[in-house]
């Protein structure tokens, strides 16, 4: 076959419906799985795809290219009527070798999830780590099971073998039955005992290593390994299809509905579930259906193929995700949200080459290109119209379009816990990315606006111009960097605890990704508490800079103002939303920060307005402060955590008469401009009574801080804020 054939072959195997669940996207993984085999060179013989998909080829992969890692038993079935080990003269009934990468289909192993010491593999080939006593099939107890003769002894002579054997062609059941008869006779046993012992060395030595069986066929010369005879894949099938039935549950099939597929037929539950999700041994159900868990097949009914491909799948997986720490992983996996009667061998074979393939080859690790590779493919997904060199001829015009990501977020341990999927993992953060960078490129940051180049949009990931953003935002790090759990510890880098209901890190990420909303208030309070523990440790660093943490306000400003453009808050539980209109560029000071205020919703109440420029005013002074070398500063006599309802008029009061007492010192010069903070400021905070503010803490000291980043920028318009030469003249004059 050729490759397009393949490609084709693979497409004839697709859903006949748009993926809606994460079965869907283990059964498209499953063919990429089979095409990746059938393309690697490794298979040069016709192996079925629906024996391929009950394979493992990877199970086993940290054996590749071990000393001893193989065991190969040989049986000469040329003549089917007197079936033999192999003669010593041609190199004896056992050798002991390495098993390498190229011999993973061949073996044609399959290997029991959560496998049991004393459980068999369900293939002919099985592994065991034990010592050559064991593995030459001499221990007699009930643990002594996966070795050289009970190959032939007991899987060539299974109830699943059997079965196979009822139903296919003499030739192939000739196949059984030569293993078999060889099981049976006792002295062929014994021969093949001695020489493994012979050629190990002894009963003592130990080995981790697959056991495998090599089969002469009537008319050849040459020996099989068990992957490559269709028959003995069979059986494999037939007993890995039982153990869905069977294994840890009762009644585990049925006739029924595929829960996938949607065809009638016999179906099972009895599988191990995705990401530890609905598996066979666990108790999750439909409601008021079954509810006592005896009949598995009903909760989670799946054809055998299907079973299969879900067994397989958290194997493939394994090479498409991050690693967030403490045990926290989360899977990102593109997957084509299309019918198979909507797609042609081209599309296939291109999600294949320029998708699939170079994700889940890419390295993953600090050091590793998983994360730059997957960024460019979202980025490509997102605009297609974009895409350079070969994504330009990407199959079908559309397919690029129907690139989707599915995204799990999940927790190892005892047992595995999942706190989200979703088969959209892409549309919200690339909505929020443009968001973003339509803010970042906004007046407040452009020319004279107030943010302008400061803080620097190098010293950033979240500052600068068309920034990307969205697997920034998927791993969490777009809300970590600006929040904070508490305000006393680095809650959010612990791992969840057995009775947790959602990851600290995470949860935002959860919300943003399944199509929900952040509520605002909650937001605000983690803001908080990261610039208190930011300011706590710049006032512990006393490094000469003025201990404020700038940059993170202007961070968190401009998160809330993406958010709120992406449409993913919900401000129901504070008193302000963080809507803006445009601002023109300013002709001086006074007309910034009136167009600043009016432009912003949050400051349109009087008392909005009034915190904002007192933190506005704090920050004027501590700049002209900071520049006459006072050591005692504005922002560290008035923290942010320090201003309350209660506190905020003492504030005012005494921020007012630094004001004035820097404005007398001054003699002869102007300090008049500090008045488009004082005469705003102080009819509103000093005739009311702020107690009675509806407002909250975290909202009052949020604006607090939002107003002495603005003051501490707030230089001459024609005069960058970093040149300090004057500095003092901006904060007189």
């Amino acid at each position: 076959m050729t490759s397009n054939d393949y490609a084709q072959t693979a497409i004839e195997r697709f859903l006949p419906r748009l993926p809606s669940s994460l079965y869907e996207i283990a059964w498209q993984y499953s063919l990429y799985d089979w095409y990746s085999a059938v393309q690697s060179g490794d298979i040069d013989w016709d192996l079925a795809p629906e024996h391929l998909a009950y394979l493992t080829p990877r199970a086993q992969s940290e054996l590749f290219g071990e000393p001893d890692s193989l065991i190969t038993v040989y049986a000469d079935l040329s003549d089917p009527a007197t079936p033999q080990l192999r003669p010593d003269g041609v190199g004896g009934p056992v050798e002991v070798t390495s098993y390498t990468a190229a011999d993973r289909f061949r073996v044609g192993h399959s290997y029991p999830a959560n496998k049991a010491s004393s459980m068999t593999d369900y293939s002919i080939t099985t592994q065991k780590s034990a010592d050559a006593h064991h593995l030459a099939g001499l221990r007699d107890d009930a643990w002594g099971t996966n070795n050289v003769q009970d190959r032939f002894t007991d899987w060539a002579q299974s109830e699943y073998a059997d079965a196979v054997r009822e139903r296919v062609s003499d030739d192939a059941a000739a196949i059984i039955e030569g293993l078999a008869a060889l099981g049976n006779d006792d002295e062929a046993m014994e021969t093949l005992a001695e020489a493994f012992l012979a050629e190990t060395g002894g009963e003592d030595e130990e080995f981790e290593a697959l056991i495998t069986v090599r089969v002469r066929l009537p008319d050849a010369e040459e020996y099989k390994l068990p992957g490559e005879i269709p028959v003995l894949n069979e059986v494999m099938v037939e007993k890995k299809s039982s153990r869905l039935e069977s294994i840890s549950v009762k009644a585990a099939s049925g006739e029924g509905v595929g829960y996938v597929t949607g065809e009638n037929g016999e179906v099972t539950g009895g599988s191990p579930g995705l990401f530890g999700m609905f598996g066979k041994k666990q108790r999750e159900h439909f409601p008021n259906l079954d509810t006592d868990g005896s009949a598995a097949w009903r909760n989670r009914p799946l054809t055998f193929d299907m079973a299969a491909a879900v067994a397989a799948a958290d194997s493939i997986f394994e090479d498409f995700y991050h690693g967030l720490g403490n045990n926290r992983r989360l899977y990102v996996l593109p997957y084509l949200a299309a019918r198979g009667d909507t797609l042609d061998a081209d599309d296939f074979a291109c999600f294949y080459d320029r998708v699939f393939q170079p994700l889940r080859d890419a390295e993953t690790g600090p050091d590793g290109n998983f994360d730059s590779q997957l960024e460019t493919i979202m980025r490509t997904a997102a605009h297609p119209t974009q895409a350079t060199g070969e994504g330009d001829n990407f199959g079908s015009t559309d397919v690029w379009d129907r690139v989707r990501f599915a995204a799990v977020l999940q927790v190892t341990g005892n047992p595995d816990r999942v706190y989200f999927d979703t088969l959209d993992a892409s549309h919200y953060p690339a909505a929020l990315e443009d968001a973003h960078n339509e803010v970042t490129d906004s007046s407040v940051f452009a020319d004279d606006g107030i943010f302008t180049a400061n803080p620097s949009p190098e010293s950033s990931p979240l500052l600068g111009v068309g920034l990307q953003l969205t697997r920034y935002i998927l791993y969490g790090f777009y809300f970590q960097r600006t929040t904070e759990p508490t305000r006393t510890s680095r809650q959010a880098s612990d791992r969840p605890g057995a009775g947790d209901i959602d990851d600290d890190r995470m949860q935002r990420v959860r919300k943003l990704l399944t199509g929900g909303h952040l509520p605002m208030q909650p937001l605000l309070e983690q803001y908080i508490h990261q610039l208190v523990q930011d300011q706590r440790e710049q006032f512990d660093e006393n490094d000469g800079y003025i201990a404020f943490p700038k940059r993170s306000v202007v961070e968190q400003y401009t998160q809330l103002r993406a958010l709120t453009i992406a449409g993913a808050l919900t401000t129901t539980d504070t008193t302000f939303d963080f809507t803006t209109t445009t601002m023109t560029d300013p002709d001086s000071q006074e007309d910034r920060l009136e167009q600043f205020l009016d432009s912003h919703n949050a400051l349109a109440e009087i008392r909005h307005r009034a915190v904002f420029l007192l933190g506005g005013l704090v920050g004027r002074i501590t700049a002209y402060q900071d520049y006459n070398d006072v050591s005692s500063t504005l922002v560290r006599r008035y923290p942010v955590d320090y201003l309350t309802k209660q506190t905020v008029k003492e504030v005012t009061k005494e921020v007012l008469q630094m004001d004035n007492s820097y404005a007398e010192a001054a003699g002869d010069r102007s300090y008049l401009t500090n008045n488009r903070y004082t005469s705003r400021l102080a009819d509103t905070m000093l005739r009311t009574d702020p107690t009675s503010w509806s407002m909250t803490e975290p909202e009052l000291q949020w604006l607090y801080s939002l107003g002495i980043a603005y003051g501490l920028n707030d230089s001459n318009i024609e005069q960058p804020a970093e040149d300090t030469e004057d500095i003092a003249e901006v904060a007189n004059d």
